[in-house]
């Protein structure tokens, strides 16, 4: 009796997981602008993403470390209390700037934490887009070399 309701419970849940519909959905900004990818300034990159480089500083929360003894795994937090649609994370110590994109869902809280990586040392740049409008904050980030923290 016990296998007779594990199967029919598990057909019900596959059935509603099927037909129940998914909110969900993600641009991958490495196909629809692959030229942000390939910038090498951080200006460009914001350009190629938003269509302007014109940021207004505040209303960004960008919590980084201020020394990264390995510059490989470098925790990167952005938060806004803003209704953003769309939050870039850039960094100009690398040959290429841009290091993330997303697209807020509306009604979607800003608060997004990703590790990315530096050669060396550099500032590290968080967007988010309002209403057409982009606010920004940096940090820069002092990357030691061989974790000697000086």
């Amino acid at each position: 009796m016990n296998r007779r309701n594990f199967l029919g419970l598990g057909i019900g849940a596959l059935a509603v997981s099927i037909t129940a519909p998914s909110t969900l959905s993600a641009v991958n900004f490495r196909e629809t602008k692959p030229k942000a990818w390939d910038a090498t300034k951080v200006d460009a990159a914001i350009k190629e993403v938003f269509g302007t480089s014109t940021t207004t500083n505040g209303k960004v929360k960008l919590k980084a470390p201020d020394i990264a003894e390995n510059g490989a795994v470098i925790p990167v937090t952005v938060s806004s209390k803003l209704a953003g649609s769309k939050v870039a994370i850039l960094q100009d110590a690398n040959p290429e700037s841009l290091v993330a994109v997303f697209t807020v869902p509306q009604g979607g809280i800003i608060d997004y934490s990703v590790r990315i990586k530096m050669q060396k040392t550099g500032n590290v740049t968080a967007i988010v887009e309002e209403g057409g409008k982009l606010y920004s904050s940096s940090k820069l980030v002092k990357v030691t070399i061989g974790g000697c923290g000086g």
